[in-house]
């Protein structure tokens, strides 16, 4: 099936036969969404990546399952995420990843003051989200563990959690091959072939792969791939550094802790992840440096902001550090859709954000490739053109 791209006349330069409609560039939670879904649309697609699935970004995810945003378009589609991931066995098949914790953000000081805080969870509401804005009384009723005595209120989800990275990818991968996706690791992209003013395909240390669209979720390598055909994604390739410490308690909320600056939630077996929730000072010099584990200026940070919010953890060890990369966008949005460059279309810029939402943006852009229009008009925001130039600094919406 042709894939048209939008306000342009459906042109098409020859292609050898039995070439994909569609290629995806990356494999994780996000290249894989993209694929599964555009395959279920009914066209031929092939993914590309040189590590296993779910591998990079993906297996560093936090990996919170939540729909409290500062924006409407971006809370419903990770509202649409979120009904996927709750449904993820009939939807998608295998072994459901998700744990639905429930969610709390906990807001700063300033955000409680200003109003701001009440009118987003005003606007949350009014997208259909089930959120509820609750005092200190009200959360000890659902999780005894918090102390939020400094702030005095936090909005509250009650169908938000987390997913396990590795059982995400494995259903997203086992579905897409049924849907009669090639996936195909150990297969890296060099750059993207033009011809005629169209990107019809990629060159891969395997050989050129020649197809009617490509799509590019490839994370931090996303800009080095698009630069070879001229075009300057605005992406800063920055650190996410995760710990893990022993859990005293049988369980509590996922946690967004915006007044101390980290995220948290449960991990089995009895272990608590606990996260930076801003990234722009830890910038990566080049996409394919690997990330130290985080060091202990991190840990003095993140450690006393654990047990401010959750006192049980006073006194436990780190027993865990990963580090992994995130493609951050100056806005802290994904760069979704298609681009002035007929053929070549983007999934990428996640900037912390793209686990969540990355299955359902996959199934809106996999129909957006097909009728060449978005689904909800409200997506045609996240596209390239929005960025000025020059790009600034990234800022995280975590």
């Amino acid at each position: 099936m042709p894939v048209p791209t939008p306000d342009r006349p459906p042109q098409r330069p020859a292609r050898p036969p039995h070439s994909p409609d569609l290629l995806v560039i990356g494999g994780g939670i996000v290249g894989l969404s993209v694929a599964l879904f555009a395959a279920r649309e009914g066209l031929a697609v092939a993914l590309i990546d040189p590590r296993p699935f779910g591998s990079a970004s993906t297996a560093r995810s936090g990996a919170l399952i939540r729909t409290h945003y500062d924006s409407e378009v971006e809370a419903r589609l990770a509202l649409a995420g979120l009904t996927l991931f709750e449904s993820f066995s009939e939807l998608i098949g295998g072994e459901s990843p998700f744990t639905p914790t429930g969610f709390a953000y906990v807001p700063t000081v300033e955000e409680v003051v200003d109003g701001r805080f009440r009118a987003r969870v005003a606007m949350l509401a009014g997208c259909g989200i089930d959120t509820e804005i609750l005092d200190a009384a009200g959360l000890s009723e659902i999780d005894l563990n918090l102390d939020i005595s400094d702030v005095g209120v936090v909005a509250y989800e009650p169908r938000s959690g987390f997913a396990d990275p590795a059982l995400t990818t494995a259903g997203l991968a086992a579905a897409a091959r049924r849907a009669g996706t090639q996936l195909r690791l150990g297969v890296a992209a060099t750059g993207l072939i033009e011809s005629g003013g169209r990107v019809i395909g990629a060159d891969t240390t395997a050989g050129p792969v020649f197809a009617g669209a490509v799509c590019v979720c490839a994370g931090v390598r996303s800009r080095a791939l698009c630069a070879g055909v001229g075009l300057d994604l605005p992406l800063t390739p920055t650190v996410i550094a995760l710990l893990t410490v022993p859990r005293a308690v049988p369980g509590h909320l996922s946690v967004i802790d915006a007044a101390g600056g980290i995220y948290f939630r449960p991990d089995p077996p009895q272990q608590t992840i606990v996260g930076r929730r801003a990234f722009d000072d830890v910038v990566l010099d080049a996409p394919d440096d690997e990330p130290e584990p985080p060091d202990w200026s991190f840990m003095d940070a993140a450690l006393p902001a654990l047990q401010r919010r959750l006192p049980s953890a006073i006194g436990a060890p780190v027993i865990a550090r990963r580090a992994g990369q995130l493609d951050m966008t100056p806005d802290g949005r994904p760069l979704l859709g298609p681009t002035a460059l007929p053929g070549l279309w983007l999934s990428c810029g996640w900037s912390g954000t793209g686990f969540k939402t990355g299955p359902s943006a996959g199934q809106q852009l996999a129909r957006w490739l097909v009728t060449g229009s978005a689904p909800d008009r409200d997506l045609e925001a996240f596209c390239i053109e929005r960025v000025p130039e020059p790009a600034r600094g990234p800022r995280s919406p975590h």
